[in-house]
């Protein structure tokens, strides 16, 4: 088993083992614009409120021309989500990217603090970020995923296949799982990072 591979495995777990022991785990709405809304399991929709806390098993989708901020507990970390973008977080304590593009990253923390990778799932495929990464999922309408990496390391497990997507690269699944890259982040990628990335 190579190096990332090992490491992408006892991340994996590092965070399912934090996650057992928390029973906080929620989302909260830190900054709206726009039409944003929260889903519930039974289909119900409802306007999203700032500080709302929003608890496993609830979707929070918005709507064109609109964005949210949502802070990932107990992590900490920050999600942007751009228009026309759906997210949950599981029971599992994964985070489920389900259409739409994402930011995700957590700030700084204070010397006494720890940071923790972040369980990120979009269908099949799995994503375990390294502590400091800051980085994006999309999904095209086609079900095309490309995830790219601002800082740090981002660790990618679709089928059989393990990938680790380092600062500046990024990484194409086309459905039927085919893969392409890592490669450096194209042009457009890295506008999209600048018009509306979450640093």
């Amino acid at each position: 088993m190579k190096r990332w591979q090992f490491y992408l495995t006892l991340t994996f777990f590092a965070s399912f083992a934090f996650a057992q022991m928390s029973s906080d785990f929620a989302l909260k709405v830190l900054e709206r614009k726009g039409t944003v809304e929260v889903q519930l399991p039974d289909g119900v929709k409802q306007t999203a409120k700032k500080d709302e806390r929003i608890p496993a098993g609830i979707s929070v989708i918005t709507q064109a021309k609109s964005i949210a901020i949502l802070e990932w507990l107990p992590y900490k970390a920050r999600i942007k989500l751009a228009p026309e973008t759906e997210v949950q977080l599981l029971t599992t304590r994964a985070f489920l990217v389900k259409r739409g593009r994402v930011w995700i990253g957590t700030p700084p923390s204070a010397a006494w603090e720890r940071r923790f990778p972040l369980p990120v799932q979009s269908g099949q495929i799995q994503f375990v970020s390294s502590p400091d990464a800051c980085f994006s999922i999309a999904i095209q309408t086609d079900g095309t995923v490309t995830i790219s990496v601002d800082q740090g390391r981002v660790f990618v497990s679709s089928g059989q296949a393990l990938t680790s997507v380092s600062k500046g690269n990024m990484l194409v699944i086309k459905p039927q799982n085919v893969i392409i890259g890592p490669m450096a982040m194209t042009k457009e990628e890295q506008l999209m990072w600048d018009m509306g990335g979450l640093r």
